[in-house]
């Protein structure tokens, strides 16, 4: 049985078949007790295409970066309207889950 944690649902692999399993994810603050919305790697996996780049604005649910693990692709789109600070990863790169895909530019 193999198991990866996404965003919103676990994948596990089972006698030949994958089942996603909905996950009740808690929202995690800042210390001034806001709603931090971050788009971070969630386990190691290789940026296949990043559609953003530095200073551009970006509405919630825009694609923001393609990666593959596992043999499987994860799209991940924008959690927030905001503006791209910077893009921490390149396309092609093998990074480690909790690796920041971009910085938000500071409202």
């Amino acid at each position: 049985m193999k198991s990866i944690k996404t965003n919103d649902k676990l994948w596990v692999q089972w006698r030949g078949k994958i089942y996603g399993l909905p996950l009740e994810t808690k929202k995690r603050r800042s210390s001034s007790g806001k709603e931090e919305k971050d788009l971070v790697a969630p386990f190691s996996c290789k940026v296949l295409k990043i559609f953003v780049q530095p200073g551009q604005t970006v509405k919630k649910g825009d694609p923001v970066v393609v990666v593959e693990a596992m043999k499987m692709e994860y799209s991940y789109s924008s959690p927030k309207d905001g503006t791209i600070d910077s893009v921490a990863v390149k396309e092609g790169e093998i990074v480690s889950g909790g690796i920041h895909f971009v910085r938000w530019r500071n409202a």
